[in-house]
């Protein structure tokens, strides 16, 4: 009778909390795609991700979000009513509720996201991450710094570009730019058009007067012309993004008779002492003839020359002052009735500098002194270190000479680091110091075995 009683009781007990189906929150889920770093719980993201559009490689946070009776909770809420969850992007499978993902290949790619809850129903929820070709404009023609255009330009010249990375989801259009002023160009826009199509540019292209208001002689001056291309692109979400290309130019033919100028920038890489340099050089045909000197130019300076047209033309620049930066050359075509302006030619330093004792043999209390020489881009004073016998020294250098305390007491090994703008090194050696009484002696410079640096 007991045994019934409590049969009787316990299933009393359980007819008092029988679940009604009404009784129990609606679970229902999303896909929301965040940035890698945003902060936050992802329902507040301004939308679900059932097509979402990102770059290659862009770094995502995708997200199952769950809603009970429609409204978001936060994923440590939703944990009771669910049993499992598991993701698919594209074929690869996590089971985190947020997983971690960057797309490395253009195209669609599917995103599915499933639940089982705990009455065994399967949720799911299906989203696409439509990743966008990097967008590239490639201008063509004229080709980059073309300087045989006739100024008057009465057939007009065709500017022509490619584009690619334009997906099927996206709409694009592009607007040509051109004008005499490299800084300025993406102020002057010529118009919309069709991405795919070129421009013929009609019109006078010879400037008539410079911004100080003087009349250009077009004898010795050309009219250089800039000009680019802007790609402005939206996917279907009306997100749009703009793409520029380069900045080509073209210049227009001189108004001579079939001389060419030719102007040459010339620097020194990393030189201290630019007011020192002095450029020396010749300008020389193929066939190995002078056809132009070049001397005491200054550096960062423009070597200007007039000479007949020919080909194969060498440009050869050398530093007569500052003697380690030595001498450099090029090769350039020059078109009759043209001004090309060249690359600039830069010297580069390529010599270490040299270490040499002031005295080999001095006093016991006078202080070590050393020639560090460069007649290049010059001596970097920060650079400079001193051990004895492994221990550090203090440094002073001035006027090319470094000063040091001698700190040796009988002999003594003295390694001397230094190195100059251009990143030229001295010689890994060291010196010897031996004290004979009152007297210092300074032998070296000996080489430093590689086992032992």
């Amino acid at each position: 009778m007991a045994f019934f009683t409590m049969v009787l009781l316990t299933q009393t007990s359980c007819s008092d909390i029988k679940i009604n189906s009404l009784d129990i929150p609606e679970l229902s889920q999303s896909i929301f795609i965040v940035p890698e770093g945003f902060y936050g719980e992802p329902y507040t993201w301004p939308t679900q991700s059932k097509n979402h559009y990102v770059n290659i490689n862009e770094k995502l946070r995708i997200c199952g979000v769950y809603s009970l009776n429609g409204t978001y909770i936060p994923s440590d809420e939703a944990i009771p009513y669910y049993n499992t969850h598991k993701w698919t992007i594209d074929t690869v499978q996590a089971s985190a509720t947020y997983v971690y993902y960057s797309f490395d290949i253009a195209g669609v790619h599917d995103i599915t996201f499933e639940t089982v809850d705990h009455l065994g129903d399967t949720l799911i929820s299906h989203a696409k991450v439509y990743v966008n070709t990097p967008t590239k404009i490639d201008l063509q023609t004229p080709a980059n710094n073309y300087n045989q255009v006739d100024g008057e330009n009465k057939k007009g010249i065709e500017l022509a570009w490619s584009i690619s990375g334009i997906d099927p989801w996206e709409t694009s259009y592009c607007e040509l730019y051109a004008g005499y002023s490299k800084s300025d160009l993406w102020k002057y826009s010529l118009g919309d058009m069709d991405c795919l199509s070129s421009v013929n540019l009609l019109g006078k292209l010879n400037l008539e007067v410079d911004e100080l208001g003087e009349k250009i002689d077009h004898s010795v001056e050309s009219s250089t012309i800039y000009w680019g291309v802007r790609a402005i692109i939206k996917n279907e979400n009306g997100i749009q993004e703009q793409v520029y290309s380069d900045i080509f130019n073209f210049s227009t033919k001189l108004e001579n008779k079939g001389d060419a100028i030719i102007e040459i920038p010339v620097t020194c890489q990393f030189n201290q002492y630019p007011e020192k340099t002095r450029f020396t050089g010749a300008i020389i045909s193929a066939a190995g003839d002078t056809l132009s000197k070049i001397s005491g130019v200054k550096a960062n300076t423009v070597i200007h020359k007039t000479i007949p047209a020919q080909s194969n033309v060498k440009v050869v620049v050398c530093d007569s002052v500052r003697t380690e930066y030595g001498c450099d050359s090029m090769f350039v075509d020059l078109a009759p009735s043209t001004k090309t302006i060249t690359d600039t030619l830069v010297l580069h330093d390529k010599i270490k500098p040299n270490l040499a004792p002031v005295q080999t043999t001095l006093p016991e209390s006078s202080k070590l002194e050393f020639y560090i020489l460069d007649n290049g881009a010059g001596i970097n004073a920060s650079k400079i270190q001193a051990t004895m016998n492994g221990d550090s020294l203090q440094t002073i250098f001035e006027d090319n000479i470094l000063t040091l305390r001698n700190t040796c007491k009988k002999e003594c090994n003295l390694i001397i680091s230094a190195e100059d703008y251009a990143r030229n090194k001295t010689p890994y050696v060291y010196w010897n110091i031996k004290m004979n009484e009152s007297i210092a002696t300074i032998t070296g410079p000996y080489a430093i075995l590689e086992d032992n640096k």
